[in-house]
């Protein structure tokens, strides 16, 4: 299997890092760090790239041990007895909840959002150099190309950050346990809180996902969330992205009854330009 940005942590989910060479330990425990910036930043893009392909020959040994545990535990629920028939009650149908929804929704997440939640995800944790030097290059990149400037909604959160991480790496020694200032966290908190991708786009990044991995079992799964999604107003008929969503619906029912995913190049990609997976 070929990892990416998007498989990563599904792929290796099985795997002891412990029996990795360090410098694979070291990038799977920072792949959080860096995994929002994968497409911004052409350091970090090569220094994942190098890593999946460390990874990839481990891959072939966790499935196989996987496939082992799987077969001990169905000979286990063989040869064990079955419990005694229990009476079956059955309960009302609930309706739907409502769906909660974030007080500011995008189809794709802003660049100041991302540095702030990386930044964030720091606190009481213990950082390498690289991690702390790494977003901040993000920022100042992000401000030479203009994604994020001066005049931005979140500049002067943004600058604080800047500042906190150079006075954080002049500071510390190969690691520190980082500590976001108290005096801006919780603005911070709720500033990103309040943010979310929109629903469809983030049913339909899920599909494009699955695409060339799929499984009869995660198919039901999202042909679930988005059934349920539809049904609980999670996704409206309103928004622009309904009938791609319809479209996704129909191509899961079309998988499990033929074991086919018919979806042709031309879709994928409108799909694709939609969760702003162009790149």
């Amino acid at each position: 299997m070929k990892l990416t940005i998007k498989n990563y942590k599904e792929a290796t989910k099985s795997i002891d890092f412990k029996k990795l060479p360090e410098v694979a330990q070291e990038a799977h425990k920072e792949f959080d760090s860096f995994a929002d910036f994968y497409n911004e930043d052409k350091d970090i893009k090569e220094m994942l790239d190098n890593h999946f392909k460390i990874v990839e020959p481990y891959l072939k040994d966790a499935a196989k041990k996987t496939t082992i545990a799987k077969k001990s535990n169905t000979k286990t629920q063989k040869t064990a007895k079955k419990p005694a028939t229990k009476r079956t009650i059955t309960k009302k149908a609930k309706a739907p909840k409502k769906a909660k929804r974030k007080a500011i929704e995008v189809d794709l997440m802003p660049m100041e959002i991302k540095v702030i939640r990386r930044y964030l995800n720091f606190h009481n944790k213990s950082v390498t150099e690289r991690q702390v030097s790494l977003l901040y290059k993000v920022i100042q990149k992000a401000a030479t190309e203009k994604t994020i400037r001066k005049t931005s909604k979140y500049a002067s959160e943004i600058k604080s950050i800047s500042n906190d991480l150079i006075k954080t790496y002049k500071e510390m020694n190969a690691t520190c346990k980082f500590e976001v200032p108290s005096s801006i966290y919780s603005k911070l908190k709720g500033i990103v809180d309040d943010y979310g991708v929109t629903p469809a786009v983030a049913l339909i990044k899920r599909f494009i996902n699955l695409y060339g991995n799929i499984t009869k079992e995660k198919a039901q799964r999202l042909l679930t969330t988005i059934t349920n999604s539809l049904k609980n107003g999670k996704v409206k008929q309103s928004e622009k992205e309904y009938d791609q969503i319809k479209k996704v619906q129909k191509h899961l029912n079309d998988y499990l009854e033929s074991d086919k995913l018919l979806v042709t190049s031309v879709q994928l990609n409108g799909l694709k330009g939609i969760a702003g997976l162009g790149k």
